[in-house]
């Protein structure tokens, strides 16, 4: 089991291949392509072979080699030469090294500007702008701090924006994978649930053969095993993805709004000149930038893991015979299951036609005197037309001749050889069935036609066009999507950091600026000064006066 949840994205995969038309070409087709049937197996000719696990030994393919030669951190830092490969722990720490900037930058700011925070409080060394000299330097250093404000509101906005982009296109390529993978379990249940069914036709009280009822008991474990294996995989790692990227989503969304709130409080509480608060929202500040590098350095291997998963997949399509790290963790449906699945599956579907054709010229068109016979029961009118074989004795194809009915449309046709029946159980009206004939017919028909619809798409399970096709949506779909949207998150986090970064020394410098109320009594202490020598000279006035 992969141990990482984030790229189990891509391992859930399936898809179906339409119904071949009954026609002797596409028998044809079929056997040139898909090999002949050989002692109750389909050997696959080349151009038909699964990817998977071969009898031979497997050709190995270095996928998305190019993109992943990295150092290895686990490796003394060595290139990495493994290829893509999500089992491989050595993979995983060459992808880490590509996020090594942010995380030395986020290692640099805590500790910068951490030593220059004690040196401002324990040294008392500042930076201050005196009234006198400096207006044009306090309208410099408000304008820059608004634009770094600025710059992080963009940045929030981008990161707000990319981060809902981002989740919104991985949520749909998650649900189109399990769409698929369900697809691909509905497709092996409706095969079990076809053949559990065969074992119960009854017509007239002929059943299928011991041997072919074991025979269907020992496929229906071996599919339900394939079944449920596929089930539990695709809702362990749902959930899985599921709860990362909704983990994601909260930590950009809470990253988003205390990075907004804070680059504001600073701005307004810096303008009004609160030295001591404005302190506290230079630590979170300060704190808060750390995460922001932290945070875009994971996104930054997150965007390099899914560009290495889309290319890997792009070269696996192209080499679909080799023998990859794909295969550990998305396994085509075992080959021998299928082989014996489609060859037991058309022999039944034969089998089935036997009964109901031995039951047709045995009672239904038999013309049995009324005397002491089993097989009478008022029978008359036209002759049934019989049920065509799909296959023949080597299991090809067959066109189905015009005399005959197809298991399509034999429910139909035959509804008009019913006739009404007595008390007794004896047609009463022309026909050559009772009600209760036809619905076994039918019943036994509807189950045949079943395995024909149901049977036919293991083979893209088999040699994997399932996955092929799925592979290539996701790359042509999906994958561009993803990338543009965590480069947009990583901006925006980007413009965060170097926004908040930028506008914390300037919080600290204009939040020492000369302040209104210390204006304010310099005015105040000249008013009443002036006052005061207005009044003495109006003190002296009056006593000459006097």
């Amino acid at each position: 089991m992969v141990k990482n949840p984030v790229f189990l994205l891509f391992i859930f995969i399936t898809s179906v291949s339409p119904i071949s038309s009954y026609t002797k070409d596409q028998s044809k087709f079929i056997q040139d392509n898909l090999g002949r049937w050989k002692n109750g197996m389909l050997s696959s000719s080349p151009a038909s072979e699964a990817p998977g696990p071969a009898n031979g030994p497997p050709d190995p393919l270095v996928l998305a080699g190019s993109r992943t030669k990295r150092p290895d951190i686990l490796n003394h830092f060595k290139r990495y030469r493994g290829g893509w490969d999500i089992t491989n722990k050595h993979y995983w720490a060459s992808v880490g090294f590509t996020g090594a900037v942010e995380f030395i930058l986020a290692i640099l700011w805590f500790v910068c500007f951490g030593l220059a925070m004690i040196i401002h409080h324990c040294c008392g060394w500042r930076i201050d702008i005196k009234d006198k000299e400096s207006r044009g330097s306090q309208r410099i250093c408000l304008i820059l701090l608004i634009v770094f404000t600025c710059a992080s509101v963009i940045g929030c906005i981008l990161l707000s924006v990319g981060q809902d982009e981002f989740h919104g296109e991985a949520v749909k390529t998650l649900n189109y994978i399990v769409n698929q993978s369900d697809y691909t379990v509905q497709t092996l249940a409706n095969v079990t649930a076809y053949l559990s069914l065969a074992k119960t036709v009854n017509v007239a009280q002929v059943f299928l053969p011991s041997d072919v009822k074991d025979d269907i008991d020992r496929l229906t474990v071996d599919l339900n095993n394939a079944a449920d294996t596929l089930r539990q995989k695709t809702q362990q790692n749902s959930r899985k993805i599921r709860t990362v990227f909704d983990t994601v989503r909260l930590s950009m969304i809470a990253v988003a709004v205390v990075m907004l709130l804070d680059s504001f409080l600073g701005l307004f509480l810096s303008i009004l000149g609160h030295k001591n608060t404005i302190y506290i929202f230079i630590t979170s500040g300060w704190l808060l930038v750390v995460v922001t590098f932290i945070l875009c350095g994971v996104f930054v291997i997150i965007n390099h893991a899914i560009a290495d998963t889309c290319m890997a997949m792009g070269q696996w399509v192209d080499n679909q015979q080799a023998e990859t790290a794909l295969s550990n963790i998305l396994p085509c449906v075992d080959e021998a299951t299928t082989n014996a699945t489609l060859y037991k599956s058309k022999l039944v579907v034969n089998d089935i036609a036997n009964i109901i054709n031995g039951f047709i010229g045995s009672f239904a068109n038999s013309n049995a005197p009324p005397s002491g016979n089993s097989n009478y029961f008022n029978q008359s009118g036209p002759l049934m037309p019989y049920i065509c074989y799909p296959y023949d004795s080597q299991l090809h194809e067959l066109e189905c001749p015009s005399q005959l009915v197809s298991m399509a449309n034999a429910s139909m046709v035959w509804q008009n050889y019913t006739c009404s029946i007595s008390e007794s159980g004896f047609c009463t009206t022309t026909g050559r069935l009772t009600p209760d004939m036809y619905r076994q017919l039918v019943g036994a028909a509807n189950i045949s036609y079943g395995l024909q619809h149901y049977t036919p798409p293991l083979l893209s399970l088999q040699d994997c066009n399932f996955v092929r096709q799925t592979f290539r949506i996701i790359i042509s779909d999906h994958c561009p999507p993803l990338e543009d949207h965590l480069r947009l998150v990583n901006a925006g986090l980007a413009l965060v950091s170097v926004g908040v970064m930028l506008s914390l020394a300037l919080w600290i410098i204009y939040a020492n600026r000369p302040q209104g109320e210390q204006v304010f009594d310099k005015f105040s202490s000249k008013f009443i000064g002036r006052c005061k020598g207005d009044t003495a000279v109006d003190v002296a006035l009056n006593n000459n006066e006097v």
